[in-house]
């Protein structure tokens, strides 16, 4: 039998000796709070200073609105201007006739108790009108003295500033003051003399009630609206919008809402791109809905920083390539990550690569490869500033960009020689590429900015060449080599898996379902509410969900006007002398990896494991093989056709490839070719 132990016996240490014991009770017992707990105490404190003024960019574009929005006012009231100087002539003389009247009723006393002196005249009452027109006439004596007073005080007024010397634009100005107040007095209370104009109902502001039914009327499992709670500081302005933060019930998530964003929308009889929920920071049921004053189509975009006249960026800093939805900018380093922009047609994947792509080539150390696979010349005007570009479905552009991938795969291998002599100088300590030996002439260390859009082609044309990028991808990170891909079909063959796991920043812009949005911002992004299925192609183009910056979320590319693209492109230019930094990669024979995996077999040998038939191609082509891994062969050589099989190693069997397997694969690829 359990023992019972009073609750009133419980110690710390007693209570953890019995709770070994009997099982103790589930919770801790309670203790008193001290100071040192007060203190400890951690909370989120709203900030002081507005968002819109916590950055230069902020700053800038509070400005240009607010230079703007007065010179809109100014110019519309000047175009108005002799309608107001016909109002103020119509409505001037009523005014003086009522302040005059005003002014007279009030010296008389004829206001006060009119009513009842009327109504005692009207009862035949001559005892109560005597007595109240006596009061009216004791109250209407002061009241003369103290009309005289002001009388003389302001003709002492006018003679003083005539005596004074006041000149004539003085008393214009007085002339004009008492037309003016005198014109708002006599006008109608329903008709103001300045017209404002309405460009149509205009959303003011978000109440908990909106969101509560709105949340209520999607038929998530919300039932009533007094389910969802409100964490501090509740509903409040943030930025052009207003920003409910709010817990839904139960078991119920976030991505459950986002996935209805369309019919928030109605429910709030919103634009779509006016209403933009994420999921909470605090835990997956809470919901940060964010509603703009406007929808973003009709808010535009800040101004880019980087396309001042004098701007200049450095791949080792952060630099703005987008914003979010409440028009923040969003930074990113663009040395030492990789960057993979995924969406259907129309989503804006170029224009994504392309901020990313400027803030490389404002960075006059960077060497620029671009090849793209989409064949219409989207960054052709960058061509210029490249080492190599290439443009194309053909064979010579997809030629290319394969020899882009071997060169960077060769270029990882002797940059890896360079900084190791480096670190043994003590010029890198951490073994990486640092702003000085980039900047370092003939250090060969310079920073590679390497884009690839629409590189599912090339995936699917050159077979190694999906193997081979992901070793330049990994390889390439601490070596100043930094790789954009952008794709539209992220499947796992066009974009292998491998390739996505070891690049950690991920933009995705408008995809069909989950699975596309999962192969491109990883597995369960969507369930944690990271999802891009709620932009629409064409509509939301250059917005989507990003991964691996400081807070993921909602970011839409700068879309600058091609007028300001081309200044972009030419600042560029003179940073860069108008040429291109680095040189062409050499058009090298692509490896076979077929060919070379059934060099490698040695005689007699039936197969090889993954591990081993790896080793044998580095060893074949360290220069094209260097770094390629087991996995990296079984998917190349399974694109042949070649299967996984059991290969006898001593007593034990290990998967690989056997020699019959490759032979097959070859001849089916002979026959054709035929």
């Amino acid at each position: 039998m359990t023992a019972v132990i009073p609750f009133d016996e419980y110690d710390d240490e007693r209570h953890i000796i019995e709770a070994d014991k009997v099982g103790g009770p589930v919770d801790a017992p309670d203790r008193k709070t001290t100071f040192a707990d007060v203190v400890a105490r951690t909370e989120q404190r709203p900030p002081i200073v507005p968002a819109v003024l916590r950055s230069p960019e902020g700053r800038q574009a509070l400005a240009r609105w607010s230079a703007g929005y007065f010179a809109y006012e100014l110019g519309k009231h000047a175009w108005k201007s002799p309608k107001y100087a016909a109002k103020v002539a119509w409505y001037a003389p009523r005014g003086l006739w009522r302040a005059g009247s005003a002014v007279l009723w009030w010296a008389v006393g004829g206001r006060e108790n009119f009513h009842l002196r009327q109504e005692a005249a009207n009862k035949n009452d001559p005892h109560t009108w005597q007595s109240l027109n006596r009061t009216r006439a004791k109250e209407s004596s002061a009241r003369w003295w103290v009309v005289g007073v002001g009388l003389l005080l302001l003709l002492a007024a006018l003679v003083g500033a005539e005596l004074a010397g006041m000149p004539s634009v003085g008393w214009w100005a007085a002339v004009v003051g008492l037309v003016l107040v005198a014109a708002r007095l006599g006008r109608p209370a329903d008709k103001p003399i300045v017209d404002w104009a309405t460009t149509g109902q205009r959303f003011t502001k978000l109440t908990a009630e909106m969101v509560r039914n709105a949340v209520v009327a999607l038929s998530i499992g919300v039932k009533e609206p007094g389910q969802l709670t409100f964490p501090p500081p509740g509903i409040h302005k943030d930025g052009p919008g207003w920003l409910a933060r709010f817990n839904l019930p139960g078991a119920i998530v976030a991505t459950q809402l986002l996935e209805k964003r369309d019919n928030l929308a109605a429910a709030l009889r919103l634009p779509v791109d006016q209403v933009w929920p994420e999921v909470g920071p605090d835990h997956p049921g809470q919901v940060d809905l964010w509603v703009g004053f406007q929808p973003s189509s009709k808010m535009g975009q800040p101004r880019w920083s980087l396309a001042a006249p004098t701007a200049r960026t450095s791949v080792f800093e952060p630099q703005p390539f987008a914003t979010d939805a409440r028009q923040r900018p969003l930074s990113t380093v663009l040395l030492a990550r990789n960057f993979l922009i995924g969406g259907q047609p129309g989503s804006g994947k170029s224009y994504a690569a392309r901020t990313l792509l400027t803030i490389a080539m404002l960075d006059p150390t960077v060497e620029l490869k671009v090849a793209e696979f989409k064949g219409v010349g989207d960054f052709l005007d960058v061509a210029p500033l490249c080492s190599t570009y290439a443009v194309g479905v053909d064979d010579d552009a997809f030629e290319t960009g394969s020899d882009i991938i071997t060169w960077a795969l060769a270029e990882c291998e002797r940059r890896g020689k360079r900084i190791l002599a480096a670190k043994q100088r003590g010029e890198a300590p951490e073994g990486k590429v640092t702003p000085e030996l980039a900047a370092k002439r003939g250090s060969g260390l310079h920073p590679v900015f390497i884009l690839l859009d629409e590189v599912h082609e090339l995936f699917a044309a050159v077979p190694g060449a999906a193997a081979a990028c992901e070793r330049a991808i990994k390889r390439g990170r601490a070596l100043g080599i930094i790789f954009c891909l952008a794709t539209q079909i992220p499947d796992k063959d066009s974009l292998p898996p491998n390739i996505t796991r070891c690049i950690t920043t991920r933009w995705c812009l408008s995809v069909l379902g989950q699975v596309e949005n999962d192969m491109i911002l990883g597995t369960g992004a969507y369930k944690r509410g990271f999802s891009g299925t709620v932009y629409r192609p064409g509509i939301d183009a250059g917005w989507g969900v990003m991964v691996g910056v400081d807070k993921p979320g909602s970011a839409r590319s700068f879309f600058p006007t091609p007028e300001v693209t081309a200044a972009i492109v030419a600042r560029a230019g003179q940073l860069r002398g108008h040429a291109a930094v680095g040189e062409d990669v050499e058009r090298v024979e692509a490896r076979d990896m077929l060919a070379d995996a059934r060099t490698v077999l040695q005689n007699g040998e039936a197969g090889l494991p993954w591990a081993v038939l790896a080793e044998r191609l580095a060893e074949l082509a360290p220069e094209f093989y260097a770094g390629v891994t087991a996995e990296m062969v079984r998917e190349s050589l399974a694109r042949y056709g070649v299967d996984s099989q059991d290969v006898k190693v001593g007593r034990s069997n290990l998967k690989g490839a056997r020699r019959t397997a490759l032979e097959a694969a070859q001849q089916r690829r002979e026959i054709e070719s035929e």
